[in-house]
């Protein structure tokens, strides 16, 4: 029942614990896909002001030529009081004058370049002069505005032939006004500008309704319009770079999942971005509206269509995540349970070793546990002590009296100089010669000591255990036994009296002997158990398979463990931040963020022989604590595999910080990078390694969080060793 509920109580743990990471990484995920997409429809905002930016400037260059053309002002302002045949012959003579700049124009990208009359009657088409005469005071309201306020005018617009990013002047003759021109760029050219210049493939989308509001047919269209694969209230105009093959794939795998969204925002007239995964990528759509030059409403639509490797990895990171915290979690409680259940052994197996102790309570040897100092003081001692000595455990285990004062000062000397030569020679069992001790009641006592030496993990004595037993009576024996020989002449009966104490010396002595070989033989069983009592076992089954388990050892034992588990939890908190994406900047210790590094790959960098130096001052910065981590990880992982590639003997990574300028130089003794790739190791997915062996994005990486997160620098160089990675922190 007891280990039911504490498996349901595991299961619960775990369930909530991994909730908890589940919903935190998820919940990093969409911040960091939200940001990515919120910096796409930046960047395409950047590049499209950027790009209408450099038409209004070209165009206003021009126009400061063309107000000053005096030949072309004198044919608009005859114009406008010319009959028909009059306007013909002038048409005629501004279309030559102007046709070898609008030749040089069209170039530029420049579609309509048009002259209109005060009265915003078209005088001249250069891109179509035998369309003229109509009157554009209904269908271009930027005509009709440059005309009446004598302003210029630009922005994006709808003509009867195509739409355009219009601008258009005022013309002045004489200080009179005369009428306007315009200059105008095709959709069909910011596209191609997107392209070529920003790397960014678009389509420009108009709106249906402006068709329907034309008055010329299609075959004075510039461009084919097709229905948008994006919205159905849109028109594409399509291109020669466009197949219907791609755009059907689009539309398919790109827009139809994500539709009812797109219409949701279209709708709205919102600016906005969505991801999609296309095969191995993750494609970003993002939407910009264009509004109208009259009503500031949204009548075209700019959609780029670029890859993002980092929503890819931000989407890696994510799986990733949750799959080592569900392994980790998984180990972590299985570890806890197996830590329960050998508590429990131990705990089971020192109540057996404390039973087994109180065996010498109830017999005629005395056990002693001495520290290794220099009154032998009892750290240690069985209950039935104090009818050897007339002490009580208490006052040995007090520190009220030492067994090194206990001794007779006449064997005092000679007790030390055989545990002096035990020490000398590393005898790690040794018996005594018989000596004397002081009783509490200044009675004498004879005693035979069977002494073990115990020694901690690193080879030093810390204890003497010693097996004390009373041979006084037999001692005694023994001397009036030597009495007895001094005067064979007495009587017979006395000699027949000691014989008969002589047999009983001999029955003593055989007694002594056979306990002396028991005492022996339970030395030997007993020694490794009871000389590792105080010691820190390292092999939990070996030493338990040999009893050696004591009280001092369950508390190492659970210490150690609970700092080893401590350890597993911390280094997965480094990976969630890799791979938490936490976001917060804090101030931290350099050197303690190298040495947690250092200590991550310690065993991997000792078992390939590759030794890791510091040198300089220790200094604080602030950053992301994961991912300053996760640059040095890279790059000591960068330095320990090229020393493996090259098969050296006695690798070495030097490190040298820098307190005065914040700099952390990072170096190997692998030969260096090559002059041919050196200029590119910091390319994304660019690797020397063998197929499956790396990503090259490591330094990648690196660099980007750097340089870019924490505004720092990362270079790298070569000298006469190796590579040299340094680190400029802001």
């Amino acid at each position: 029942m007891k280990q039911s509920k504490l498996t349901i109580l595991f299961i619960f743990i775990f369930f909530i614990l991994f909730s908890s990471i589940f919903y935190l990484n998820n919940k990093t995920k969409n911040t960091l896909i939200i940001q990515e997409l919120k910096a796409s429809i930046k960047e395409l905002q950047i590049n499209f002001d950027i790009t209408t930016y450099i038409y209004t400037n070209d165009a206003k260059s021009i126009d400061t030529y063309m107000s000053k053309n005096k030949e072309l002002l004198s044919i608009i302002s005859q114009a406008n009081d010319a009959n028909n045949t009059k306007k013909a012959i002038l048409r005629k003579q501004l279309h030559n004058l102007l046709l070898e700049q609008y030749q040089a124009m069209k170039q530029k990208g420049i579609l309509q370049f048009h002259f209109t009359l005060a009265n915003n009657t078209s005088f001249l088409r250069m891109h179509k002069p035998e369309k003229f005469g109509d009157d554009l005071s209904a269908v271009r309201y930027s005509v009709k505005y440059t005309n009446k306020f004598h302003k210029p005018s630009f922005g994006f617009e709808q003509g009867r032939v195509a739409h355009a990013f219009r601008n258009v002047f005022p013309l002045y003759y004489k200080k009179k006004h005369i009428g306007g021109y315009e200059i105008s760029y095709t959709s069909e050219f910011m596209q191609k500008n997107l392209l070529e210049i920003n790397k960014i493939h678009s389509h420009f989308l108009v709106k249906k309704d402006i068709f329907h509001k034309k008055t010329w047919g299609k075959k004075d269209l510039n461009l084919k319009y097709i229905n948008s694969i994006e919205h159905n209230d849109y028109m594409f105009a399509v291109e020669d770079r466009f197949s219907p093959k791609k755009l059907k794939y689009i539309q398919k795998y790109l827009i139809l999942p994500n539709e009812k969204i797109i219409n949701e925002k279209i709708k709205k007239s919102k600016k906005f971005a969505i991801y999609q995964k296309d095969e191995d990528k993750i494609k970003i759509i993002s939407f910009l509206p264009i509004k109208n030059i009259q009503k500031n409403k949204t009548a075209a639509y700019i959609i780029s269509y670029t890859d993002s490797p980092h929503i890819l990895s931000i989407l890696q990171t994510y799986h990733l995540i949750n799959i080592s915290s569900l392994v980790f979690l998984l180990t972590l409680f299985y570890l806890i349970n197996r830590q329960i259940i050998s508590r429990k052994k131990l705990q089971q197996h020192s109540k057996e070793q404390t039973q087994l102790l109180s065996l010498f309570d109830k017999g005629e040897i005395t056990l002693f546990k001495w520290r290794n100092n220099d009154t032998w003081s009892v750290e240690y001692v069985s209950n039935n002590v104090e009818n050897l000595t007339g002490y009580s455990r208490s006052d040995f285990a007090q520190n009220k009296i030492a067994y090194a004062s206990i001794i007779d000062k006449d064997d005092l000397q000679t007790v030390t100089d055989e545990v002096t030569h035990a020490v000398e020679n590393q005898t790690e069992v040794f018996t005594h010669k018989a000596y004397k001790i002081v009783t509490k009641d200044s009675n004498i006592k004879w005693v035979h000591d069977i002494t073990s030496i115990i020694k901690d993990e690193n080879g030093e004595i810390t204890h003497f255990l010693g097996y004390i037993l009373d041979i006084t009576d037999t001692k005694m024996l023994e001397l009036e036994i030597y009495e007895l020989n001094k005067n064979l002449h007495q009587e017979v009966t006395k000699q027949t009296s000691e014989n008969i104490k002589k047999d009983k010396l001999l029955q003593e002595q055989s007694k002594l002997a056979d306990m002396g070989e028991m005492v022996g033989s339970i030395a030997h069983q007993w020694r490794q158990p009871l000389n590792s009592l105080n010691i820190n076992i390292q092999n939990l089954d070996d030493d338990f398979e040999d009893g050696l388990i004591d009280k001092n050892f369950i508390d190492n034992f659970i210490e150690k463990q609970t700092q080893t588990i401590q350890f597993m939890s911390q280094t997965i908190d480094d990976f969630r931040n890799f791979f938490r994406v936490d976001k917060i900047k804090k101030t931290f210790s350099v050197k303690k963020a190298l040495d947690s590094t250092i200590s991550i790959q310690n065993a991997q960098l000792k078992n390939y022989n590759i030794s890791v130096k510091f040198t300089g001052k220790d200094f604080k910065t602030e950053a992301v604590h994961s991912e300053f981590l996760q640059v040095l990880l890279n790059i000591i992982t960068n330095a320990k595999d090229s020393i493996l590639e090259q098969k050296l003997e006695h690798g070495k990574i030097q490190i040298d910080i820098n307190q005065e300028t914040n700099t952390i130089k990072i170096s190997d003794n692998a030969g260096g990078v090559p002059k041919g790739i050196i200029g590119r190791i910091f390319e994304p997915y660019f690797t020397t390694k063998e197929q499956g062996k790396g990503t090259g994005m490591g330094l990648y990486m690196s660099k980007v969080i750097i340089e870019q997160n924490i505004g720092g620098k990362l270079e790298v160089t070569n000298d006469e060793n190796g590579a040299v990675f340094t680190i400029k922190l802001p």
